[in-house]
């Protein structure tokens, strides 16, 4: 869960400053997300350079919520790979298990992937309550993209390749997290197409997985309506 910060205007504690016109989150500010606006704050940069930011909602009373909806670090460099997103928490604005399934969380992931420049990437944390599903589907095996988190990650076009950090390799990565890529150009969505096509037919002729029925049914039917977007739908 993410910390209540915010006073009845909605300023976070001392160290926080509204994202302006200068800042790329600033393009965020007052973008609708039903019948709320988002408030986006900067905070201070991480050892590594990021900047922490927090996403709060302001309904149409001019209330703003008391905690943020989501909790972030953004990073921007000259190399491709410099540029990206994290999501350290987040929770959920609708009571949807499945966040791909949640019109609004993701409206509100699709505005942070407007931000990505390609060859950038996506990192959405997976440890929290709201993600056990993504979390118990990795455990199995099942393709990322075919998880409830990887699959909102290719819908918002965060999906051209994938890694989970599931082990932290030098002990400064944080908890779980899935990390979902934009394709730099054209040949290499191409490329990432034709191996996640591979993938998910692979995993749709294999025999059932077990434990986990449910979870794995409904990963079938992500795979199958991702490879609909490309060929006919695929046979169980």
């Amino acid at each position: 869960m993410l910390p209540e910060r915010s006073d009845r205007n909605g300023s976070p504690e001392r160290g926080w400053t509204l994202a302006n016109a200068g800042h790329p989150l600033g393009s965020l500010q007052g973008k609708s997300l039903g019948f709320h606006r988002l408030v986006v704050w900067l905070g201070t940069k991480n050892r590594f350079g990021a900047r922490y930011f927090q996403v709060f909602l302001r309904n149409p009373s001019g209330e703003v919520s008391r905690k943020p909806v989501l909790l972030g670090l953004f990073n921007q460099g000259g190399y491709p790979s410099y540029n990206w997103i994290e999501v350290v928490g987040f929770d959920p604005v609708e009571p949807a298990r499945d966040i791909a399934a949640s019109g609004l969380a993701r409206q509100l992931f699709q505005y942070l992937a407007s931000l990505i420049p390609p060859g950038g990437h996506l990192m959405v944390g997976y440890d929290s309550p709201a993600e056990q599903d993504t979390a118990r589907s990795l455990s199995l095996g099942i393709p990322p993209v075919a998880t409830p988190l990887g699959y909102l990650m290719f819908l918002i076009g965060c999906g051209a390749g994938f890694k989970d950090w599931y082990f932290a390799e030098s002990g400064s990565e944080g908890p779980r997290k899935l990390q979902g890529y934009k394709a730099l150009n054209r040949e290499q969505a191409q490329l990432k197409t034709k191996e996640m096509i591979g993938e998910l037919k692979a995993f749709l002729s294999r025999p059932s997985l077990l434990p986990g029925p449910k979870l794995e049914r409904a990963a079938r039917g992500r795979a199958r309506a991702i490879l609909s977007q490309y060929e006919p739908p695929a046979s169980d």
